[in-house]
């Protein structure tokens, strides 16, 4: 009985003392506070690293972006600007002959559509040329826009006032039951047009010669039309010498041909 009694004691001490070891074991592999804190450390730089490169990348994307819109933009704008080069004169800004034949084309359909006219008024200022040698080309411009601006004053927003080339302008008025109506904006017209133009301290008063062609008694195509009215606007000026005047901020008054 003590034999079997010490043999087993003994085992259990050989047990016990067989596991001190590993236990010691983990306790050392266990983690210190200071190892946590460590690679809390580590980890944290390693977060903050990230998400710099991240913060980075997205400001890249927004800079690409940026230049994207930006270049969609200028894109956009030049396409306007071509296609109002096209179709627009650069001075006046006005219709030019292409967009008059393309405006003439839809009054002309719908004139036939509902049994009405259009009018063609061909205009040319009288020694216009007068003007750009006394006063410069400069001067002669701000005329040009000015005579534009009227232009675009005495008709309605479904007429057409085109600059045709130099100092010569085209009218097209749609939607007329009968000529009278075109003789009335021609008559206006003159008028506005008669009256003295202050530029850069010079005042100039231009006479107008005008001719008219109607649609589609005249002619039926654009360009048969716009030889009428020319006709017609070369016997006008002849009807009517024209003398411009120029004065500047004295009473001297400058004449054509004087």
């Amino acid at each position: 009985m003590g034999s079997r009694a010490s043999n087993g004691g003994g085992e259990a001490l050989a047990v016990t003392r067989s596991a001190v070891p590993r236990r010691v074991d983990a306790v050392l592999q266990e983690p210190s506070p200071a190892t946590d804190l460590a690679e809390a450390r580590r980890s944290l730089a390693a977060t903050e690293l990230r998400f710099a490169a991240a913060l980075r990348e997205l400001d890249r994307l927004r800079r690409r972006d940026e230049l994207r819109e930006l270049e969609k933009t200028l894109l956009t704008e030049a396409v306007v600007k071509a296609r109002c080069f096209a179709y627009h004169d650069e001075l006046t800004n006005l219709p030019n002959r292409h967009l008059l034949l393309d405006r003439f084309s839809l009054a002309a359909a719908l004139a036939e559509r509902h049994d009405q006219h259009v009018a063609v008024l061909f205009l040319d200022l009288d020694r216009f040329k007068h003007v750009n040698d006394t006063l410069g080309h400069s001067v002669g411009d701000k005329l040009l826009q000015q005579v534009a601006q009227r232009l675009v004053a005495c008709i309605r927003a479904s007429d057409t006032a085109c600059r045709y080339g130099g100092d010569e302008f085209v009218v097209l008025l749609s939607e007329l039951a009968a000529k009278d109506g075109a003789v009335v904006v021609a008559d206006n017209i003159r008028a506005h047009l008669a009256a003295p133009y202050l530029i850069d301290g010079a005042q100039i008063t231009v006479t107008t010669s005008l001719g008219m062609a109607m649609y589609p008694v005249d002619a039926q195509g654009l360009d048969e039309l716009l030889q009428v009215a020319d006709l017609a606007m070369y016997r006008d000026k002849a009807r009517r010498p024209p003398i411009p005047s120029i004065s500047d901020e004295t009473p001297q008054r400058v004449r054509a041909g004087s």
